[in-house]
């Protein structure tokens, strides 16, 4: 019976450490999609290739081969058109609420080696309405709160895998002292 508690235990974990990537940007920024398959800008592999998921279609965006040349797909409609940015990572200009999407990381092994293919979902924020400049007088009113919208920074990506390689570990941890309590 134990021993199915910590197998089930070890699979919820496993499942919960496996989650694909997530990304912010505001509207009109400039995005570094990062592969989480590539770790150096020298190439330990044949290729990589970016591609967007797009209604249970794959569309090319660009690919980079051994010998750095890039070739630029036509079916993925965009402008700027992507390119590619440091370690291989996707570079987007200028990016709208339509950039957002699942995109897949594809890296080509050598031979021998193992193909990988990496997701990483990118969220834009609305971009809202453009308006005209109008002069607004500020007004004290001490009967209310201070109700100003204050911008909240996202955390970076770094920082979310390692909370969540942080719960995965002490869970691991508080795991291993119940079998050695029990």
């Amino acid at each position: 019976m134990l021993h199915k508690v910590l197998f089930i235990k070890m699979l919820l974990l496993h499942y919960a450490t496996q989650s694909e990537p997530e990304m912010y940007a505001n509207c009109y920024e400039d995005v570094l999609v990062m592969c989480p398959g590539v770790v150096v800008d020298n190439m330990e592999f044949s290729s990589v290739a970016w591609y967007k998921h797009l209604n249970n279609t794959k569309l090319g965006i660009i690919r980079r081969g051994r010998d750095n040349k890039t070739k630029k797909y036509s079916n993925f409609v965009r402008s700027p058109k992507p390119r590619f940015g440091e370690k291989n990572s996707l570079l987007m200009s200028g990016v709208t609420p339509e950039d957002s999407g699942t995109y897949e990381c594809e890296i080509s092994a050598n031979i021998g080696g193992q193909n990988q293919n990496f997701e990483v979902h990118l969220k834009v924020n609305d971009c809202g309405k453009k308006t005209e400049m109008t002069t607004m007088t500020p007004v004290l009113n001490t009967t209310e709160p201070d109700l100003r919208c204050h911008k909240q920074e996202d955390m970076p990506v770094m920082w979310s895998v390692m909370g969540y390689m942080a719960v995965g570990l002490a869970k691991i941890v508080s795991s291993l002292i119940s079998i050695w309590v029990n």
